[in-house]
């Protein structure tokens, strides 16, 4: 059999070299594609190779009559439609990898650049001057650095750092013990990491746990005259407080290569303020990362058109676009039990077991448990995770994992039951389609509920006393937060009780409060769904 590839973007001569070696493989490029142009070029191509100049919209998709694969050429895929690749059978990949080496350099180069002022000496000394007192500098030698996400680059870094002489923290909640040790880093909490570090760099993933991660409540938490560094994502940061931090002294320097909005406005106080550091998104700019890409995303695509490998698929590679559009609905809902488990557990979570029953649901316990995971893992911070590497990166942080049978839950034609635990706990959630589409919850521990897992929900677990709702409700309008619906549940008369109420706007941590002091409430839980 012989696959047809087409190539929208410039990809390195070794890149295309690959593909003429390939006998099984034909190859076109063409390039400055429009989406309508796309659309009509694609029929007849199993294979799709892109950068970012096309997009691979639903309507690209529809037309795509033989397609059974997407590569991106780096790692951002916000140019393709995932779900509606995914619903045709079609997998998605890209090269995460590929920058890898060239971010961690970069992180390190913008720290010296920063602890060495080497732009500012730069430009002073180009403009004629010899001024040696205006730069004093400082060394890296015995200083503390706290790393935010300790995946594969926040993990070279770590590398780096210590061979500077510098200790290193790590905040990563499923970071192990044994990684931690391996790396000689010392896992501790952010709040500990805040407080302790002379410098911070930032390797998160951007999610809405982590957008604005670091905002002016944690700029507080630090030592005055932290240097922060961010070759991540420019959200991560509050940039108005970290633009005040920079100029009261808080903050002695920032170095930044990612920034809220791209590319940086003329007007960006960023831009004159004499302690910070910036370069315009370079941090993968390297030859040799741009060469890597390329051959990477050709190795990867005629692997997964041969069947050989599916590697950096970031969506479920199944080919069958019938069986996957009968278990979308369900890997969504696996999802988010595996978001809700995240968020309610009170520790990092060390066992996750998975009971699946239902004859919709078959032979579909190992992606269904991906999805868990999936889900599970993205509420932690820190890298992409996907249908593939879910697993891996599970055992890697010592998540043990497994299929079980027994777990005591309520009687549904098809359900998906999870039970995690922790140092000191554990929680059981099951969920359900109603009518085939209709996602819920149906319990939490000795809980029955039928709740809709989406959005803003405060989870609250307390004693079941009369005024118990009332006064919930009370202290909810009088900060002006709409309830939008409302679970409540019991396990007998005046015994332990648990409300999930869905909200239509952002709960502060002084409602928390609030909460918190009303006598029968135990504990507080944001979630978002």
């Amino acid at each position: 059999m012989t696959y047809k590839i087409l190539i929208t973007d410039e990809l390195s001569p070794e890149s295309l070299a690959i593909l003429n070696a390939a006998q099984d493989v034909t190859f076109d490029v063409v390039k400055g594609l429009s989406i309508d142009g796309l659309a009509e070029r694609i029929p007849g191509y199993d294979g799709l190779i892109i950068r970012s100049s096309v997009k691979v919209t639903e309507a690209v998709l529809a037309a795509a009559n033989c397609l059974k694969v997407i590569g991106r050429a780096g790692v951002g895929v916000d140019n393709v439609d995932v779900n509606a690749a995914s619903m045709r059978g079609v997998i998605v990949m890209n090269t995460p990898d590929a920058n890898t080496i060239a971010t961690t350099e970069h992180t390190i180069a913008l720290m010296l650049s920063l602890c060495r002022h080497i732009p500012q000496a730069h430009a002073s000394l180009t403009a004629g001057k010899w001024d040696r007192k205006s730069f004093m500098g400082t060394q890296l030698y015995h200083k503390t650095i706290g790393i935010i996400g300790m995946g594969r680059i926040g993990t070279r870094v770590a590398i780096r750092c210590r061979s500077f002489g510098m200790e290193v923290l790590a905040y990563d909640p499923y970071l192990s013990e044994e990684v931690a040790h391996e790396l000689k880093i010392e896992p501790v909490s952010l709040t500990e990491l805040l407080s302790r570090s002379d410098f911070i760099s930032l390797h998160a993933a951007l999610t809405s746990q982590t957008e604005k991660l670091i905002d002016a409540k944690a700029i507080a938490q630090m030592k005055n005259g932290v240097r922060l560094v961010n070759a991540a994502r420019g959200k991560l940061i509050d940039e108005n407080a970290l633009i005040e931090g920079l100029r009261s002294g808080k903050i002695a320097g920032a170095a930044l290569d990612v920034f809220t909005e791209e590319p940086l406005s003329p007007s960006s106080p960023l831009l004159t303020l004499p302690n910070v550091v910036i370069t315009p998104h370079l941090a993968a700019s390297t030859i040799e990362a741009q060469h890597d890409v390329g051959t990477q995303i050709v190795e990867q695509i005629i692997d997964a058109l041969r069947g050989r490998d599916f590697r950096n698929a970031i969506n479920m590679p199944i080919a069958d676009a019938e069986v996957l559009q009968t278990l979308r609905p369900y890997l969504n809902l696996a999802e988010k039990v595996g978001s809700l488990q995240a968020q309610l557990a009170d520790e990092a979570i060390q066992r996750v077991e998975v009971e699946i029953k239902g004859k919709d649901l078959d032979g579909q316990v190992k992606p269904l448990t991906v999805a868990i995971l999936k889900g599970l893992l993205e509420s932690s911070l820190h890298e992409l995770v996907n249908y593939i590497n879910a697993p891996h990166l599970a055992r890697k942080r010592g998540i043990v994992v497994s299929e079980t049978t027994g777990l005591r839950t309520p009687d549904y034609p098809n359900l998906i039951s999870c039970r995690v635990q922790w140092n000191g706990g554990e929680r059981t959630i099951s969920a359900s389609l109603f009518h085939t589409n209709e996602p819920r919850l149906v319990q939490i521990d000795t809980y029955q509920f039928d709740v809709r897992p989406e959005g803003i929900i405060l989870v609250i677990g307390g004693r079941d006393k009369p005024g118990f709702i009332g006064r919930v409700g009370t202290i909810l309008g009088e900060s002006n937060i709409n309830i939008a619906a409302w679970r409540y549940g019991r396990d007998k008369a005046y015994g332990s009780a648990l409300t999930f109420t869905r909200v239509d706007s952002e709960i502060s941590d002084a409602v928390v409060q609030q909460l918190l002091d009303f006598e029968p409430v135990i504990w507080v839980k944001r979630v978002i769904l």
